[in-house]
């Protein structure tokens, strides 16, 4: 344990899987504090007994959590709040992809609901933290996970990609406005991770699933002999990195980890 997040207790959202799980046994890892929040209780009650198997439990606590839902955000910033004494870091991680609905058949019902996770969702766990560390003068640090279809986009998947380019940009927003208040924000831009996310999509279109993997940087992922798909422990530790004080000087950063797909 290098202890690089000591003194700091931070929400990590979508902490019951995924890169949010591995984001938040890291932080436990470098010595930080964390409410897990996720709607995934069964997930949650793994992450317990990993951080048990660590010997951190009592530096570790879970909370279910809906970022859609105004008062499961507020609750998880206070949680922290209660139990470790304070709340200076922000790892927000939970989303959902869509369908790969091409643009011209995409429903309302799905573009409505990935904007609300993924967007308006990252607005209300960023706000309730907020909300939080500018009355109390909190240096705090704001990590989001976003996705490098923010800026390549791709065939197929035009909810999920407006949504991350959204992000990116309420990233920038925050880290303008409350950088002088001592309050950073960043967002890390990951490409294809091996994750669960897959099954937040309950149906796949005929028409944009199998572009997606054919066309635009996602066509790659054949024809390259490096590593084009990573795990969540390697988008981790520039999430450390970004909660530390070691990035005292990083602030409105989209940091693409997508090992050089984005290239193409």
């Amino acid at each position: 344990m290098a202890n690089r997040l000591v003194g700091k207790s931070a929400v990590v959202t979508g902490a019951a899987s995924g890169m949010g799980g591995a984001i938040a046994v890291a932080y436990l890892q470098e010595g930080a504090n964390i409410i897990a929040a996720d709607i995934n209780e069964a997930g949650l009650e793994e992450l317990s007994k990993k951080a048990a198997e660590l010997g951190v439990s009592e530096h570790f606590k879970s909370i279910k959590c809906n970022i859609t839902e105004d008062e499961d955000c507020t609750n998880a910033i206070q949680a922290c709040v209660d139990t470790f004494g304070t709340c200076n870091v922000l790892s927000s991680n939970a989303g959902i992809m869509d369908d790969f609905s091409m643009v011209e058949e995409i429903v309302n019902a799905k573009w409505d609901h990935v904007i609300h996770v993924n967007l308006t969702g990252q607005m209300k766990i960023c706000r309730a933290a907020l909300q939080y560390f500018v009355p109390n003068d909190i240096k705090a640090s704001i990590v989001m996970i976003t996705s490098n279809a923010a800026f390549e986009s791709a065939t197929g998947g035009p909810a999920y990609c407006a949504s991350k380019a959204g992000a990116n940009a309420l990233m920038k927003a925050i880290a303008f406005e409350y950088a002088r208040k001592g309050i950073r924000c960043n967002s890390i831009c990951p490409g294809p991770v091996a994750t669960n996310i897959g099954k937040s999509v309950s149906s796949r279109s005929e028409i944009g699933f199998p572009l997606h993997y054919t066309t635009g940087y996602n066509a790659h992922y054949t024809e390259w002999g490096i590593k084009t798909v990573g795990v969540p422990e390697d988008i981790a530790p520039l999430s450390v990195f970004l909660a530390s004080d070691e990035s005292n000087f990083v602030n409105s950063s989209s940091i693409i980890i997508d090992g050089g797909v984005c290239l193409g």
